[in-house]
């Protein structure tokens, strides 16, 4: 890990008024010291949970210590150059102002760009391989990823207090940042960086090699791109493919002590993830006996993409996360624990569809 550098300070906070509710938001604060033309990220926080709601926000300012953020890990299958940190902004916009006049406790949002794989036949964006931003390859995704949250927690101080939310191998990226980083191999211990209380995964890729090597019909037609995006992120040993998949943890309890509540997301519609994915994930969550996650089952809507494209339908899971994450707080003061998350022992699985807005 590098120093920690003040790409903050130098990164002013701007308005946005065009979302559900008036923000502020400091665009591409790189979270490494010598950043690539990805390594940065995205922070929006309401002006109502600020000291200065309407005209200047010092570029310095933080939100308080016990703030909630909600961080969001995009797609694109490791190497695609027009998803980025901006792909959670439609969901911003969905976010109902009624909800957040109805909280007291301040939430805040960020979403995450890092180094992508190479990509040299995109139609209209091909990766040139001089540049350092799209010839990455594992584990330079998941170290991107790491870094970005723990630069996040150094500078905001909120530990464990935030939701990961990732979509397609973002997904895979979120369960990958719960998991112990000493995995990876790329100099960081759960010192470095705690794991979040929540996951919501959303149409996400779990387990490489089935992807690959077995993949249900009528999805078997796509293969030969599944081979293609695994070899290119994770090269061509199939162990490493199972090492990176969160589908074959063992015991989620050992590897990722923090973590309360599980959402997976899977689109019905959806014409690029097979079903078997989020099926593979809940059962490695399940598997985990001693587990204290409580393993939550949601559909979502349209296509693979449409669910951040969009963005109402995932602005309602991201509510949804968020008022689960409190009710915990709530529930762990009334008990009178020292931490607001207290244990809850074996893990249970909770299907339901979630209501459409309209």
């Amino acid at each position: 890990m590098g120093s920690l550098s003040d790409h903050w300070a130098e990164t002013p906070w701007t308005q946005r008024l065009d979302l559900g509710v008036p923000m502020w938001q400091k665009s591409q604060v790189a979270y490494v010291p010598f950043p690539n033309q990805l390594q940065h990220l995205d922070v929006w926080v309401p002006t109502a949970y600020t000291p200065y709601p309407e005209s200047y926000l010092p570029t310095s300012w933080l939100p308080d210590s016990d703030t909630l953020w909600v961080i969001y890990i995009h797609g694109g299958a490791w190497r695609d150059p027009l998803v980025t940190s901006e792909s959670f902004i439609p969901t911003l916009k969905e976010l109902p102002p009624a909800w957040f006049e109805s909280r007291e406790a301040p939430v805040a949002f960020a979403s995450i760009s890092y180094s992508l794989s190479p990509y040299p036949h995109h139609p209209t964006h091909p990766s040139d391989p001089r540049d350092e931003s799209r010839n990455a390859s594992h584990p330079q995704h998941i170290l991107d990823v790491l870094e970005a949250i723990s630069y996040l927690q150094k500078r905001a101080g909120f530990g464990n207090n935030y939701i990961l939310v990732g979509h397609s191998c973002g997904a895979t990226l979120a369960f990958q940042a719960a998991m112990n980083p000493a995995r990876w191999e790329v100099g960081m211990t759960e010192r470095d960086i705690q794991a979040p209380l929540m996951i919501v995964g959303l149409n996400g890729l779990y387990d490489m090699p089935e992807l690959v090597e077995n993949p249900e019909p009528p999805y078997d037609v796509n293969c030969e791109i599944y081979s293609q995006l695994t070899r290119n992120a994770f090269g061509d040993d199939e162990d490493e493919w199972k090492a990176i998949s969160p589908a074959f943890v063992r015991d989620w309890a050992t590897e990722w002590p923090d973590g309360r509540r599980v959402m997976l997301v899977r689109s019905p519609s959806d014409s690029l993830v097979p079903p078997s994915q989020r099926d593979r994930m809940e059962d490695s969550l399940l598997g985990s006996k001693r587990g204290k996650s409580v393993v939550q089952l949601r559909d979502g809507d349209g296509d693979h993409d449409d669910i951040w494209k969009e963005g109402s339908l995932l602005a309602d899971f991201v509510i949804e996360a968020i008022d689960m994450v409190s009710d915990l707080a709530c529930k762990g003061t009334k008990d009178g624990r020292g931490t607001a998350y207290g244990r809850v022992n074996g893990v249970t699985s909770q299907r339901g569809m979630h209501p459409h807005k309209w």
